[in-house]
């Protein structure tokens, strides 16, 4: 799975998942699909934007306070461009195309 779209696809199906789950209770089984999505695209501003916005409320609802104040850090400063520069420090970057700009949204 190493194209972009492939990546964003399965990641969308972990966090309809995780969603699922997270409305049942399973706040440990939510967090480890929310995660997996998270590592799947955490070089796409966009998407990787969109995890922790996932992630924001299951680390609230579960308690999770030092990733919650991870979640809250990275979305405070994405309009100065956290989410590209983590791209930029990664060994693959999906920077170009709309699938992966923020501003796309």
């Amino acid at each position: 799975m190493n194209s972009i779209e492939q990546r964003a696809n399965r990641a969308q199906a972990l966090w309809a998942s995780g969603r699922a789950q997270q409305a049942a209770g399973h706040l440990e089984q939510a967090h480890a699909q929310f995660r997996e999505a998270h590592d799947l695209v955490v070089d796409c501003p966009r998407l990787h934007q969109a995890a922790h916005r996932h992630l924001r409320s299951l680390n609230s609802q579960r308690g999770a306070w030092r990733e919650l104040s991870t979640d809250l850090f990275l979305l405070g400063f994405a309009r100065l461009g956290v989410f590209e520069l983590v791209a930029l420090l990664m060994e693959r970057q999906v920077l170009g195309g709309l699938l992966c700009d923020r501003k796309a949204t």
